[in-house]
């Protein structure tokens, strides 16, 4: 793999059934002629808090990561193509999301199964049924928060379950400890000999970027682990745009925990949650659309030497701020 200097890296209502996964977003239109019908049948049954706003039949996430609620969720099955719910965190029942999250965490963890067959993401927490704040996040209120441990691989590459524990990864990417979930004692067979799988780890990320129906808003990674997945893409001869964006996104947090266990993914406000009182919390950045006709590093090159715009990114880069210290994200 070439050398690429990171050492300056930094951080950075429910339906009847919720076992059905949105793969896209389908909302209902009424015709001018059934509105009214629409409206006043709302009024006369009181469809609850969600109000008219309750019949498009999709998810609602309310508020922001840390402030917030979500309505009408979507569920992650605990398995599926590519991913699986380990069994402690299927007993929190924090495996509900907004129908962007859910679809989104189903794409990526399928994209890498096919690119890796056998591999499987072991998905940690989304939301409780209807967000809110819970004992274990500060965030993760609003539907559009997930913890994904990271892929690991044995000293020959090959693909290694994690069980009912994430691992702890040193600054080199070897698995150093147990990380259990909060309340539960560490496994008390030896941490396995074990590598944070940087090829895996970056194919999700990528399907996370590449995604055309949802746009992530942060992916919080440890920083050594962070130079190590864009290292691979640039060794990979990723498309400088993806790397750059990569870059923006990528974040250790600086005043919680380092996820140096898991990967923390947050995505943007669907539009249309945005008019029923979503908040994206933080930078305003919706790089659909727009991605052409913005400058590099951030969009194409346009005749700028890609490495070193990437390069100078990461030398100006500083810590972010996402939630009180040593909370979990």
């Amino acid at each position: 793999m070439p050398t690429f200097d990171v050492s300056p890296f930094v951080a950075m209502k429910p339906p009847a059934t919720h076992l059905v996964v949105p793969i896209t977003r389908a909302r209902v239109h009424l015709s001018n002629t059934m509105l009214p019908v629409v409206v006043i049948g709302a009024v006369l049954f009181d469809v609850g808090c969600a109000g008219v706003f309750g019949f498009d039949g999709t998810s609602d996430s309310v508020g922001w990561h840390a402030n917030g609620t979500l309505r009408h969720p979507a569920a992650l099955p605990q398995a599926g193509d590519g991913y699986v719910i380990p069994a402690p965190w299927r007993a929190r029942q924090s495996n509900f999301g907004s129908d962007e999250l859910v679809g989104l965490i189903v794409r990526a963890s399928r994209a890498v199964a096919e690119a890796y067959p056998g591999s499987q993401a072991a998905v940690g927490d989304l939301s409780r049924h209807n967000g809110g704040g819970s004992v274990e996040h500060k965030s993760h209120q609003s539907g559009r928060d997930v913890d994904i441990f990271y892929y690991v691989a044995d000293p020959a590459g090959r693909p290694e379950g994690q069980g009912n524990s994430m691992i702890h990864f040193d600054r080199n990417g070897r698995a150093a400890r147990w990380s259990p979930p909060q309340g539960a004692a560490a496994p008390a067979r030896p941490v396995p000999d074990a590598r944070f799988d940087v090829r895996r780890n970056w194919r999700f990320i990528c399907a996370l970027l590449r995604d055309s129906d949802v746009e992530v808003q942060w992916i919080f990674v440890q920083r050594d682990l962070a130079a190590r997945l864009i290292q691979q893409g640039v060794a990979d001869g990723d498309d400088p745009d993806l790397l750059a964006r990569a870059l923006q996104i990528i974040r250790q947090p600086s005043d919680a925990e380092p996820h140096d266990d898991h990967m923390h993914v947050r995505i943007y406000c669907d539009p249309r949650d945005r008019a029923r009182g979503c908040h994206d919390h933080g930078p305003v950045r919706w790089w659909k659309k727009r991605w052409k006709y913005m400058e590099a590093p951030f969009g194409h090159p346009s005749g700028v030497d890609a490495s070193s715009a990437l390069l100078q990114v990461l030398r100006t880069r500083e810590q972010m701020l996402v939630g009180r210290p040593r909370a979990t994200s």
